[in-house]
């Protein structure tokens, strides 16, 4: 199975295959831990990945799907591109997931585990891949959630005791999640403006309903810019004293909270700061409650991730801190230990426990490509990685097999019939009845038949839609009256768009799209201007789906940010020129020759050569798409072609021009849902790196699709299209 982060991985199933004539109930025997919670109230395991969304018992063991979630044993289809993200709360009672009612908006749904019974308690939610836009309270009372740039807080008492109030009188103020952090002690905090406030649960309520006259909220401190959630995060300390801020995801800062302004009469004379990478972003930040910060950064290079760590001592009052890099090679996750004793950092090869305050080794344990690392108490982990999902006794050293994550080899034992699969080094044998696994020290299994006495069971490939194949299961005429073949399991119901029903022309003078009749693709093109913001998401999000896009860059980008046209050049993807200027050539100021347009371009192929050392591609497209038959003329003199486009995103809009607000401007998810509407096979999509108009007063947007480029991207795979770079569509139009 394809997923998007960990490529592939395979997931093995048992059927009983007796009695009536299908379809047959499945088991899944294999959990892949695409994402992987522990309970700690209930002491459960849950897993959530493309086939569903699946609780181990108390013991870990007996893993089955959720009974109010889609699972493929109980008929839905496996899902393509990303996964939905799903929010438990801390005791485990309940569940909220998001249900799309259109490609970038849906209903936020409630379950409560114990009867299974679903609540929508916001419809218009705009999606988010990388997580619910949800934040749970530690104690499970309360959790915040996010719609249309507002912020609302769900009361689970007065829920369950009927008295929840309207939406409208639930509001906590602008913003979005990365406006909000909960503290230790069930406390919120809400960033606005410059402000930092405290939220106390008993708070909601009255603060809420009177939001025309009171400010929700005591504030605690002030920090010395104001707060853009889009690019912003902040981490408040354990005891609430000081904020660690993430200005625009390159520079970190330290603040303490007080009402008052910064005052080096009352603070230390000189506060921490760490300027990052362009291309690095904080993945992850552990707090001790002795004033230890340990950072995790990320960054993406040549289409490789490299991480680094740092650590922030504020255990003792002093007048000088600052980030230290700590020796650490390649962390792809932390975890602190409930007694924040220990620190386990999770490699490509195994687990690494220091002492968290020290910073000493104390053990490693390997484990081939762990992927998460959950603490169950202070002596115990649960390790889930590609092969297997195990449980880890820090103190004996040894480990319990909970499940499979994939399967190399399964088949039935040539001894007594159990089935055995086998997983790296690892061999095990499960018994249907108890549903539980046993340890086995050899692999030796029976060779495998396609038919019993009554059945015979064999592949059908199939031509088109997400599934290359179906298992078919066919009655023998001489064991039934009413022989037959069915599917083992259902076959997918999505249905894909359908092809226009006639060939559009293609112009290869200027390319504007490709065939609309002979493949279901598209190409995303990405034109790099004058602004690099962005670009890291980008380049992450086609990293992550393994497409290769085509950009287009300005001869004013490649000068300002060097650094970025090198990146670009070195991640496989297609690059094009657009032009070594970036103005208006439908300027009547300007009088454009053949002569211009050639000595542009190849002003353009230079300063790309001498900055990466590769070639451009031949194809190119002036700035703002103007097109004239002397610019055309002029590029295939010089072996180019022109490329147009048929979707404009609109995200270069910035939110007010110099009337007001645009007329043209949309929300992200918005532009989502009108890319969708729009695109047709064969469709070139433009989009466009950076913040539009960032260097006017009125100009930036209130989000940016870059940040939603992956809920286009599963939009499209779901519709049961691929995406190729203009080159490619080019060639298949011909």
């Amino acid at each position: 199975m394809d997923a998007p982060e960990y490529r592939s991985y395979t997931t093995a199933f048992t059927a009983q295959i007796t009695g009536e004539q299908g379809p047959w109930e499945m088991q899944q025997l294999s959990f892949y831990p695409e994402r992987i919670d522990y309970l700690a109230s209930s002491g459960q395991l849950q897993i959530h990945n493309r086939f569903g969304l699946f609780r181990s018992d108390a013991n870990l063991e007996d893993i089955s799907p959720l009974e109010t979630y889609d699972s493929f044993v109980r008929g839905t289809d496996i899902l393509t591109g990303k996964i939905h993200p799903v929010d438990v709360s801390p005791d485990g009672r309940y569940l909220v997931h998001f249900e799309s009612t259109s490609p970038a908006y849906g209903n936020l749904v409630l379950t409560l585990l114990a009867d299974n019974s679903r609540t929508v308690i916001s419809r218009d939610v705009e999606l988010n891949l990388d997580r619910l836009p949800v934040e749970w309270s530690p104690e499970s009372d309360f959790f915040i959630y996010q719609k249309s740039g507002e912020l609302y807080y769900f009361s689970i008492d007065q829920f369950e005791s009927g008295r929840l109030l309207s939406e409208n009188f639930r509001s906590i103020g602008p913003g979005r999640m990365a406006n909000v952090s909960w503290g230790n002690e069930n406390e919120l905090y809400y960033i606005s403006g410059r402000l930092v406030y405290q939220i106390l649960g008993v708070e909601f309520f009255t603060r809420s309903l009177y939001q025309e006259f009171l400010k929700i909220g005591r504030i605690v401190g002030k920090i010395p810019f104001r707060f853009d959630s889009n690019f912003d995060s902040f981490w408040i300390s354990p005891d609430g004293s000081q904020v660690l801020l993430d200005k625009g995801g390159r520079n970190l800062y330290l603040y303490f909270l007080e009402t008052d302004d910064y005052d080096a009469s009352t603070s230390p004379l000189e506060l921490p700061y760490l300027y990052m990478p362009r291309n690095a972003g904080v993945e992850q930040v552990l707090w001790s409650s002795e004033g230890i910060v340990t950072i995790l950064l990320e960054a993406l290079y040549e289409g490789e991730r490299s991480t680094s760590l740092y650590r922030l001592d504020l255990s003792r009052t002093r007048d000088v801190y600052s980030f230290q890099r700590m020796e650490a090679s390649e962390v792809e996750a932390m975890v602190m230990s409930p007694d924040e004793r220990q620190i386990a950092l999770l490699h490509e090869d195994g687990i690494e426990i220091r002492d968290y305050a020290e910073w000493t080794e104390e053990e490693r344990i390997p484990y081939t490509l762990p992927h998460h690392l959950i603490y169950v108490n202070n002596s115990e982990l649960i390790i889930a990685g590609r092969d297997t999902i195990q449980r880890h006794n820090i103190k004996s050293g040894e480990s319990d097999f909970i499940a499979f994550s994939r399967v190399d080899t399964i088949g039935y034992s040539s001894s007594n019939g159990e089935i055995l699969v086998q997983t790296g080094d690892v061999t095990q044998a499960y018994d249907h009845e108890t549903r539980r696994w046993f340890s086995r020290e050899e692999y030796q299994v029976k060779e495998p038949e396609v038919a019993t006495r009554d059945f015979r069971v064999y592949l059908e490939s199939l031509s088109s839609g997400s599934y290359r194949n179906m298992i078919m299961v066919r009655r023998m005429a001489r064991s039934s009256d009413s022989p037959g073949t069915v599917s083992l399991f259902d076959p997918p119901v999505r249905s894909y768009e359908p092809f226009p029903t006639r060939e559009e022309e293609v112009s290869f003078t200027t390319f504007r799209h490709g065939s609309r009749i002979r493949r279901r693709e598209v190409s995303l093109v990405f034109n790099a201007v004058d602004s690099v913001t962005g670009l890291s998401e980008i380049l992450y999000t086609l990293e992550e789906y393994g497409i290769r896009a085509t950009f287009f860059l300005n001869g004013d980008f490649m000068r300002r940010h060097p650094g970025a046209v090198r990146e670009i050049a070195r991640s496989n993807h297609e690059v094009g020129s657009l032009f070594n200027m970036y103005f208006n050539m439908s300027d009547s100021r300007f009088q454009i020759t053949r002569d211009f347009i050639r000595q542009g371009l190849a002003k353009n192929e230079d300063a790309y050569f001498e900055m990466t050392g590769e070639e451009l591609s031949l194809l190119w497209h002036a700035p703002y798409y103007y097109v004239s038959p002397e610019i055309i003329d002029a590029g295939e003199q010089m072996s180019y072609t022109y490329i147009g486009r048929d979707v404009d995103s609109l995200d270069w809009v910035p939110t007010r021009d110099d009337n007001g607000i645009s007329r043209l401007y949309f929300p992200s998810a918005q532009l989502v849902e009108r890319i969708i509407e729009q695109k047709k096979p064969g469709s070139i999509v433009s989009m466009t790196v950076g913040e539009p108009g960032d260097d006017r007063a009125h100009g930036g947007r209130e989000d940016y699709l870059f940040n939603n480029l992956d809920i286009l991207i599963n939009n499209l795979l779901e519709r049961g299209y691929s995406m190729v770079p203009v080159s490619t569509l080019m060639d298949h139009a011909k």
